[in-house]
Parts: C-alpha cells; sequence; structure tokens
C-alpha cells in the first residue's frame, strides 16, 4: 500500500470552509502519479510511448473534510486482464475510519497505435 499525505487548498473548499465533491478525485490522481513517480515508472517508460486513460471512476463519500483536515490517501492497485483497478481510501485525523473510497480503472494504450496494450513489466511488477 502507498500513502500520499496533503493538506487541502483554500480554493478546494466551498462556502462553508468543506472540501469540495470534485477535490477527492483530483486527490486520488495526486496519489496515483506520485506512486509512479517514485517508482520511477514515468523515467522508465515516459507518457509519450504508453499512456494510462481512465475507464471508469467511483467515489462513494462517506463523511466530510473540513479545511483544516490533513489528508492522506491509502492506494493499493492491481491487475485484471489489459486493466489496472487502483483502489484508494482517504483518511483524516477526526476519525477513525475512511472518510471517502475510490476506485479508477485504466488500460495501457500505445500512443502511436492508439490501441490498448498488455501492461509494461514496470508497472505488473509493481502491484
Amino acid at each position: 500500500m502507498f500513502f500520499y499525505d496533503r493538506k487541502p487548498h483554500f480554493y478546494e473548499t466551498d462556502a462553508m470552509g468543506i472540501i469540495h465533491h470534485g477535490s477527492y478525485l483530483l486527490w486520488m490522481e495526486e496519489a496515483r502519479v506520485e506512486f509512479l513517480r517514485q517508482n520511477g515508472v514515468f523515467k522508465s517508460i515516459g507518457f509519450e510511448k504508453i499512456n494510462y486513460p481512465v475507464l471508469n471512476i467511483e467515489i462513494d463519500y462517506k463523511k466530510s473534510i473540513l479545511f483544516e483536515d490533513e489528508v492522506t490517501v491509502a492506494l493499493s492497485g492491481k491487475i485484471e486482464g489489459v486493466r489496472l483497478h487502483f483502489s484508494y481510501e482517504i483518511r483524516i485525523k477526526r476519525f477513525t475510519e475512511p472518510v471517502a473510497f475510490g476506485k479508477t480503472v485504466h488500460v495501457a494504450m500505445d500512443m502511436s497505435t492508439r490501441r490498448p496494450i498488455r501492461i509494461p513489466t514496470e508497472i505488473s511488477q509493481l502491484l
């Protein structure tokens, strides 16, 4: 499991100081990209050759996050055929249980042919 920590920005809140629901999706993406970055995927493969478009997104909101909350996104992943499945738990210190759960599904795409391909070894070894 990979953990990504961040503090909310003021622009991610609504008029009541509650984090806008759309921010959760961006935090999931930040966590996924940081996981890949820290594991050298961008340097070894590069987006000009292979990219990973999103096929599906799900977010299940349980509790609100406030501007002053520190956020941790826990990320795990698995491969099913040619698809990458990432699961996310969003946590804050005020609660013992996650405040949101998310899932994204991606496919590896050869950018020269724009066709799905097998998940590269560099990624399958990570998951």
